[in-house]
């Protein structure tokens, strides 16, 4: 029987790319032909799931003899499971224990349904649902206007609520 490669933790670069990484079959008296390389989403374990384009994402790479491979087009955020396969002169090795990882976070896409309601001459309610593609954690937003005067308002910080009433404001401004 050929050996399988040890495994070797995956190591998240970006939002988008991991550096995987694996070691040559320890028998010295074997010739490694090359490796099958996959990766595959994990969609039980990933925030940005429904965000991944297509159902089941699996991708598989022969890679010659050499021990590292980056790829590079992966989601934010998301988890994947990475295996490989050793081919030797001798036959296939068999497939090593699947490795998790997550990507690392990268900025939100915009939140979605936003609309702003008069609630009398001086207030208004302002309310948003979550972005589709969360990319992260979602930690809070930032709430800003310009009044028709030109000059922005400061900025107004909420945290894990999706609408804020803004008061006060100017009688007949846009």
């Amino acid at each position: 029987q050929v050996p399988q490669p040890p495994d070797v933790p995956p190591n998240a670069l970006t939002a988008t790319s991991a550096n995987l990484t694996w070691s040559c079959p320890l028998e010295k008296n074997y010739t490694v032909i090359s490796y099958s390389v996959n990766v595959t989403l994990d969609k039980p374990n990933s925030v940005n799931a429904d965000c991944i384009h297509g159902q089941n994402r699996s991708y598989y790479f022969t890679v010659p003899a050499y021990q590292r491979y980056l790829y590079i087009s992966l989601e934010p955020f998301t988890s994947y499971s990475f295996a490989v396969l050793v081919f030797m002169t001798e036959g296939e090795g068999a497939l090593s224990m699947p490795r998790l990882f997550t990507t690392l976070q990268a900025p939100p896409t915009s939140p979605l349904n936003f609309s702003a309601n008069v609630l009398s001459y001086s207030s208004l309610l302002v309310s948003w649902t979550p972005p589709k593609c969360s990319n992260g954690i979602i930690s809070g937003y930032t709430v800003m206007y310009t009044p028709s005067s030109g000059f922005p308002s400061s900025p107004y910080n909420v945290s894990k609520v999706t609408s804020l009433l803004l008061q006060n404001l100017l009688n007949n401004t846009q």
